[in-house]
């Protein structure tokens, strides 16, 4: 018994014993009677010897039947807690986890839904490279990232998940020195704080939006500053104007120690966008990863927007 490699010939064994007839067993695992036959005579072959005494009206196992049977269901009971275990091990997903975010979304957001992915999955362990310049994602080793702006790696896969919308806001002080904004091109009397890295796309420009009508803008920084956080301090001291993410500027708004400029006007929100090396055969620790980032970001960023974390 032990050389024979298929245990399907062993269950349907099993079952004719327990069914009574061949014909009944074929019936319960949905099997052709003249199948099952063969399937039967088969394992009788590589036996070597009669399983089950046939006549016309009865069926009764025979003496090497007998003694199959009870090593049979030990047989199988073993092999059905082996496959329970094997399942066990690939639902238990296990092993670590390079993330790389943008600084900021990564405080914010990032860290928050990875902190929950580890309580659904104990036996992962992560890290998270908070990082604004652009990466070489496949080589510095990076199983996934969320990045704004457009890929800097032409070996990952991107998929946009979210958009960051935006506010253009300055602290009090700024427009008690420079009182009547009334339309974009006011904005050129005030200074401006720009974002350090190029790739984001808002280190001395900005689109500002009313119905059809697009004013492009352009300032001299009279600050550059690597994280949106940093910008945000700086705006609270006075130091000039510029763009935050809804989830960032809020509750500083509603605090007053930050006003929104010319809110008529709108600025277009910010792609974010999930990455990931561009080949089918992912880890399933990473295919899990990407499944709750593309599903729980977007809540978290929706739930930063209306102040409710």
């Amino acid at each position: 018994m032990t050389n024979l490699s298929d245990l399907r010939q062993i269950r349907e064994f099993v079952q004719i014993a327990d069914s009574g007839s061949i014909s009944a067993a074929a019936k319960i695992l949905g099997m052709a009677q003249p199948t099952l036959s063969r399937h039967l005579a088969a394992l009788e072959t590589r036996i070597g010897s009669s399983l089950i005494r046939r006549d016309t009206h009865t069926m009764s196992l025979t003496e090497a039947g007998r003694i199959l049977l009870a090593d049979a269901r030990e047989l199988l009971t073993l092999a059905d807690r082996l496959g329970k275990r094997l399942h066990g091990e690939r639902s238990a997903i296990r092993g670590h986890l390079r993330i790389v975010s943008v600084v900021d979304v990564g405080q914010w957001i990032v860290s928050r839904v990875l902190s929950r992915f580890r309580k659904l999955h104990p036996q992962i362990t992560t890290e998270l490279h908070l990082i604004n310049r652009p990466t070489k994602f496949v080589k510095e080793g990076f199983d996934c990232g969320i990045m704004v702006g457009g890929p800097t790696d032409r070996r990952v896969t991107t998929k946009k998940i979210a958009q960051l919308h935006r506010r253009l806001v300055a602290a009090p002080s700024v427009l008690a020195e420079h009182d009547g904004l009334r339309h974009p091109d006011d904005l050129g009397r005030l200074p401006w704080l720009g974002i350090l890295q190029p790739h984001f796309f808002a280190r001395d420009r900005l689109d500002l939006a009313r119905g059809r009508k697009v004013v492009k803008l352009k300032f001299p920084p009279v600050m550059l500053l690597d994280t949106v956080t940093a910008l945000r301090e700086a705006a609270i001291e006075g130091a000039g104007f510029t763009t935050l993410p809804e989830w960032m500027a809020t509750r500083d708004i509603a605090a007053g120690r930050l006003i929104q400029l010319l809110p008529a006007w709108h600025i277009a929100p910010v792609d974010l966008h999930l990455t990931h090396a561009s080949h089918e055969h992912l880890p399933e620790r990473v295919r899990s990863l990407l499944d709750y980032l593309e599903a729980e970001i977007p809540q978290e960023i929706h739930q930063l927007d209306l102040a409710e974390r």
